[in-house]
C-alpha cells in the first residue's frame, strides 16, 4: 500500500515552543515502519512528511515547500533521474540518501553522490544524521 502522511504536533502546528517556524523535512522510504520511526525522532524539531511512494516526491516537495529531503533507497539510474527532477523543481533543496552499501554498486554509489548532499550507510547512528540535517538546513535558510 502506497502512503504519505504529514506529522505535526497539533499544539505547535509548524512552530517550535519558542514560536519560530519549523523547517519541513520530506522522508521517503518504501518501509512504512522506517518512515514512522524517523518521523517520531524528528517531529519535535521539524515538520515531517513521509511517503512510501517515490512518485510522490516532487509533488510533496512542491505542496509542502520541503526544506530537506531524506531518501531511503538503493542507488539506481531511476533514483538519479528522480533526484535530478527534484533539483530542477527546487534547486536549493538539500538531500540526504540512506541505504545499505553493496560493494557491487560502487559506480552507482559514486554517481549518486553528485545528486545528494550526504550519504549515510545503513545501519547508521542517528546523531551524525541529525547533525548533518541541522548543518544542511543552516546552510539553506
Amino acid at each position: 500500500m502506497q502512503q504519505h502522511t504529514k506529522h505535526t504536533t497539533p499544539a505547535t502546528s509548524g512552530q517550535t515552543e519558542g514560536g519560530e517556524n519549523k523547517k519541513t523535512i520530506l522522508l521517503y522510504s518504501p518501509d512504512l515502519n522506517f518512515c514512522f520511526s524517523l518521523s517520531m525522532l524528528f517531529q519535535d524539531r521539524y515538520n515531517v512528511i513521509t511517503t512510501t511512494n517515490p512518485g510522490m516526491l516532487d509533488k510533496l516537495v512542491a505542496d509542502y515547500s520541503a526544506d530537506l529531503v531524506l531518501v531511503d533507497a538503493v542507488p539506481s539510474e531511476k533514483l538519479i533521474e528522480r533526484l535530478g527532477a527534484l533539483r530542477k523543481l527546487a534547486r536549493r533543496l538539500p538531500t540526504i540518501l540512506l541505504y545499505v552499501y553493496n560493494a557491487k554498486d560502487v559506480a552507482l554509489d559514486t554517481a549518486i553522490r553528485a545528486h545528494v548532499d550526504a550519504v549515510f550507510y545503513k545501519p547508521f547512528e542517528i546523531a551524525p544524521v541529525s547533525r548533518r540535517i541541522e548543518e544542511l538546513l543552516a546552510e539553506h535558510p
